[in-house]
């Protein structure tokens, strides 16, 4: 199953990495996923779900909960197979200190590629005007399918429609 196949309901994780996934890394990841995907099950049930990487870092896993709902346990099994695909290729997968962005609209090389900043330098960036409203953020706060689908692409948003926004002010 897809992403594309999945109801806009679904349950979303979004994990994005310290550094871009070569794309044999990519591959190798989609695989392993699609692997765990068809075993992860919550008190026996099996769990409809599914994975994609966008943008070379970014992991976004997507879960049907109407047919079965996510318990603790099956998040501590998704949480590990993230940790142990990290230590096994050198990835953080949990560094939340990061902003992934690009020039939007009207500015240099708008669309171009996706560039991660720590977030301290993104703020400085703003503020320097180096990134604007039309600038693109990544949104890995996305708890549905739903509230994914940007209009830039999965996850993508202006700054000025982002909660970055909102913390700006």
């Amino acid at each position: 199953m897809t992403l594309d196949e999945m109801p806009a309901h679904a349950r979303l994780w979004v994990h994005v990495a310290n550094r871009d996934l070569t794309a044999d890394e990519q591959q190798a990841l989609h695989a392993d996923l699609g692997l765990f995907l068809q075993g992860w099950s919550a008190h026996g049930a099996a769990l409809s779900a599914a994975g994609a990487v966008l943008y070379d870092r970014v992991l976004m896993v997507a879960l049907d909960e109407q047919k079965a709902g996510a318990t603790g346990c099956s998040i501590d099994k998704l949480v590990g197979f993230m940790r142990g695909h990290g230590e096994r290729n050198g990835i953080d997968w949990f560094d939340r200190h990061q902003v992934l962005w690009r020039p939007g609209a009207g500015e240099e090389a708008a669309g171009g590629a996706w560039k991660a900043t720590r977030t301290s330098e993104f703020w400085a960036m703003r503020k320097a005007k180096l990134v604007n409203d039309a600038s693109e953020v990544v949104d890995p706060l996305a708890a549905t399918l739903e509230a994914a689908r940007g209009e830039g692409g999965w996850l993508v948003k202006r700054f000025d429609e982002s909660w970055h926004s909102e913390m700006w002010h």
